[in-house]
């Protein structure tokens, strides 16, 4: 859930006095309702009265000090090395002083006795067509007048801050490669890194620094030509511009999501112009000037968008067997047979299996088939290589029987009586 603070609350109570349901509000919001209720109840600068009421423990100081004095806890001995745990303490003050209290209000009291250091954060700033940050989150809408969910990849420069959104109903690999093609697009060029979360179409184990990738988007990211820097687990401040951006573009768009829609690319349409309505409005803290004109700035040291990539959600290598085949879903593919004993790269795109090799595209089949066993007659043709004998050339028979001899009848004039193909055959023969 989003943390609520001022500017979300007085936008939340401008839509709800527009009659907009606080369900609602709160979903575009991505926060809990009961607590988008309780704080449109509250005064925007009302002090809150829980930090002045008193706790369960008031007097218990002494009491406490002896629990945590016998496990050396470094909070009240000076030499001590260990660390009395509020589950320990809680057990250990009901256990021998009859503490009839909750857990949650010794939680409270170490908080409250014992602050502990606050965690200075460092702030970076990088330079332009470095970096950029990607995320998804959720939202509903209604599209064609049916409530659909969708799913919109947020991308923000680090430099310039400039900041779009691409829509999509899907959280595929598919759809993951789509939405940053369609970022780098609007951003007029490619980062030379792009921070992600450790999401499963990115990331296959590990985090942050020990991230593996999943194979399809290490080879997409290498393919394109930038760089995957992972956030480290559990720490938001990794990727704080996007996180921010999260937050309050939601709130920026927030009317737009409410609206209903003939399609999504009429959403992606009032998306992109909100976008530009914003960068020529607000301003870039790095340079001072307006987003727009720091994103101008930066456009000239990215790196171009690579003009022809498929997306592709699957991506393995395979060995090309001497049947001039390639396994792949279940199916066998052909290949040119010069490919014949090598390793070669194979991706699953949205409607076909491409077969490489160095980069290079050898076969391209149809994806998700009927047919088991897919050829294509022209990739056993040719004349031999160094390595590779080519295969045994078609007799007239064979190529009658494939139906590859010119005097063949196709199948919408086959009317001849079974004599005729016997002496056709006879004649092929001769």
């Amino acid at each position: 859930m989003a943390k609520l603070g001022r500017t979300h609350v007085m936008l939340a109570q401008e839509m709800v006095d527009r009659s907009v349901s606080v369900r609602r509000v709160a979903t575009q919001l991505g926060v809990d309702e009961s607590t988008l209720r309780y704080r449109l109840r509250r005064p925007l600068d009302a002090p809150d009265g829980r930090s002045a009421r008193a706790t369960a423990l008031a007097g218990w100081d002494a009491r406490v000090d002896a629990v945590l004095t016998r496990f050396a806890d470094a909070r009240v001995v000076p030499e001590g090395t260990g660390q009395c745990t509020a589950q320990q303490l809680y057990a250990a003050l009901v256990r021998e002083h009859g503490f009839a209290g909750s857990y949650q209000a010794v939680r409270r009291y170490l908080k409250r006795r014992f602050r502990t250091p606050i965690q200075a954060v460092r702030r970076i700033e990088t330079p332009p067509g470095v970096q950029a940050q990607h995320d998804w989150f959720d939202v509903v809408s209604r599209i064609a007048g049916e409530p659909c969910m969708l799913h919109g990849l947020i991308g923000t420069l680090s430099h310039s801050r400039a900041t779009f959104v691409w829509m999509s109903l899907t959280q595929t690999q598919l759809a993951w490669q789509t939405g940053h093609l369609a970022l780098f697009a609007r951003y007029g060029g490619l980062p030379l890194w792009v921070r992600i979360d450790n999401l499963k179409t990115a990331v296959a184990r590990g985090a942050g620094p020990s991230a593996v990738l999943t194979p399809a988007f290490a080879a997409f990211a290498q393919q394109c030509g930038f760089a995957v820097d992972p956030c480290r687990a559990r720490t938001g401040s990794d990727k704080g511009k996007v996180e921010r951006t999260v937050r309050t573009d939601r709130g920026a768009f927030a009317d737009l999501f409410l609206a209903e829609w003939p399609s999504l690319a009429a959403l992606q349409a009032a998306l992109d112009a909100r976008a530009t309505e914003l960068h020529a409005r607000r301003r870039c803290p790095a340079t001072g000037t307006t987003i727009a004109e720091a994103l101008a700035a930066e456009q000239r040291v990215l790196q171009p968008v690579p003009a022809m990539h498929e997306p592709f959600d699957c991506v393995v290598a395979r060995r090309v067997s001497r049947e001039c085949l390639v396994s792949f879903e279940g199916r066998r593919y052909s290949v040119p047979f010069a490919a014949v004993g090598r390793t070669v790269e194979v991706r699953g795109t949205a409607a076909h299996v491409v077969i490489l090799t160095e980069g290079r595209e050898l076969a391209r089949h149809a994806r998700h088939t009927a047919a088991r066993l897919v050829l294509t007659p022209a990739h056993y043709e040719g004349a031999s290589t160094p390595t590779v004998r080519a295969p045994t050339p078609l007799g007239r028979r064979a190529r009658l029987q494939l139906g590859m001899w010119p005097g063949l009848p196709t199948p919408a004039t086959v009317g001849r009586p079974l004599d005729a193909y016997v002496t056709l055959v006879e004649e092929a023969g001769r």
